[in-house]
């Protein structure tokens, strides 16, 4: 079985040891304790001056080799390298941990030596012998590095190694013995997690493995530098065979993708459409026919929402919001507002057959990059608020924005901004009706409150 957080030792540049941790001591063969290179198989000693070169130069970095256990065997090691200061030169903490495969085999066909995880065929292996059986559940979680080429293309393919190897590192950290990972493409992982109860059981998994890696790197303005888009789906519970588990996850890691990045879709059939015959019939963009709600009742009911247990609340509230206030179109960013994260739009239908007063509502995406421009920054009020009534005139100290107001129709507008974990994010509210009337000051009120409540419940995730 795979171990983890198996020991820790301290070397110095010439890879004598300086220090160790009971866990390495019980691993390798008595009397040898202090003799690390010896322990390491000959063939892995390049690897381990590689790494103590690369310590010159970074921080952090990782390594898989081979190391001799008590019982004779080399089996092979992942270790997360930290350079720590000496005097004038520094030393290498290593921590490492034993990623031998399951019945004590050590066959090296089963392992990803780029991330330390399992290879394709043992993780693809492993997941479909539990999909064998419907007493076991799974949640089949499919971990794809978001614009891992440009990544590579603009820092090099050696920082693009060391971004796998992070966050594969973060996964095993966070599931430990509670599942296995394993890498089935080149910036693409799969998680088997067999611990989790019900969703809230498995947010508490995949919301940790988005946050660790969205804290790895931040840009100069403080913005994410990596982040993961994740899919999930179940085994049982909605499928009963591999093949369709994993088409389904693959399905909720495409909507993570279409719908922002730096996120996870854990399929609900109330959301993204029921499974017949094995295949998922996905609405064609058709959200909901909503019809408006009693203010008071909406506000009360979105409080009582957003602040509940699952995300989709945030989804439903958000549309319910649109056809209430007859808004044209409704978007929350976060940090990356070339792509919204929620986004819905009214259909011309609605707007101009609206005899029965329902709205069809379709998910939507847009670009508000816009709003980074210094000269609109400085239009908001001391509560984060921008109202636009007359764009063509409030605008026209910004005339490209102003103009992209022109060309979308936009004749009015309602922007929030928030702050998530120090990250810029916006809810936004679009009309583009000719006739729309400006919004009312209560309007306006009521857009503030649900845009802090959003923002909560978004910083609660």
């Amino acid at each position: 079985m795979i171990k983890y957080n198996t020991g820790t030792l301290v070397l110095d540049t010439n890879l004598n040891v300086v220090d160790v941790t009971e866990g390495y001591l019980e691993y390798v063969p008595a009397g040898k304790e202090h003799s690390f290179l010896e322990n390491v198989k000959a063939e892995d000693h390049h690897l381990i001056r590689e790494m103590m070169d690369t310590l010159a130069d970074e921080s952090k970095t990782e390594v898989c080799f081979r190391l001799l256990t008590k019982n004779g065997d080399h089996n092979w090691v992942t270790a997360m390298c930290e350079r720590v200061p000496a005097g004038k030169t520094y030393h290498a903490k290593v921590y490492f941990q034993d990623i031998s495969i399951i019945g004590n085999r050590n066959n090296t066909d089963e392992i990803d030596f780029g991330t330390g995880l399992l290879s394709k065929k043992a993780i693809t292996d492993y997941a479909k012998e539990k999909c064998k059986d419907p007493n076991n559940r799974i949640d089949l979680c499919i971990i794809d590095i978001d614009n891992f080429k440009q990544i590579n293309d603009t820092k090099g393919h050696a920082f693009g190694d060391k971004i796998l190897r992070e966050v594969s590192e973060i996964i095993r950290s966070v599931v430990g013995n509670d599942g296995k990972a394993g890498r089935i493409g080149g910036d693409e992982l799969m998680l088997v997690i067999e611990n989790a109860e019900d969703k809230s059981s498995l947010r508490s998994y995949l919301k940790p493995i988005r946050e660790s890696v969205e804290s790895l790197y931040r840009d100069k303005d403080g913005f994410p530098i990596v982040t993961v888009s994740i899919g999930t789906a179940n085994y049982p519970l909605y499928v009963d065979n591999y093949d369709a588990l994993f088409n389904l996850a693959d399905r909720m890691l495409y909507r993570a993708k279409n719908r922002g990045k730096n996120r996870y879709v854990m399929y609900n059939p109330d959301i993204h459409g029921q499974i017949i015959d094995g295949v998922l019939k996905e609405e064609n963009r058709i959200v909901h026919d909503t019809t408006p709600q009693d203010r008071m009742k909406l506000m009360l009911g979105a409080m009582e929402g957003l602040f509940g247990e699952y995300q989709r609340i945030i989804y439903d509230v958000f549309r319910d919001i649109l056809a209430t206030y007859e808004l044209d179109e409704g978007y929350i960013f976060l940090s990356d507002l070339s792509k919204s994260y929620y986004g819905f739009r009214r259909t011309e239908d609605t707007v101009l057959n609206n005899q029965n007063n329902v709205s069809r509502i379709v998910e939507n995406v847009a670009d508000i990059s816009y709003v980074t421009t210094p000269d609109f920054d400085k239009l908001f009020n001391s509560n984060g608020v921008l109202v636009l009534d007359t764009p063509e005139t409030q605008l026209s100290g910004v005339k490209h924005i102003q103009k992209i107001f022109i060309d979308k129709g936009i004749s009015h507008a309602f922007f929030y901004k928030m702050n998530i974990d120090g990250n810029r994010g916006y809810v936004v509210f679009y009309n583009t009706r000719l006739l729309s009337r400006k919004f009312p000051q209560q309007d306006v009120t009521d857009f503030t409150y649900l845009g802090k409540m959003i923002e909560i419940a978004l910083k609660s995730r």
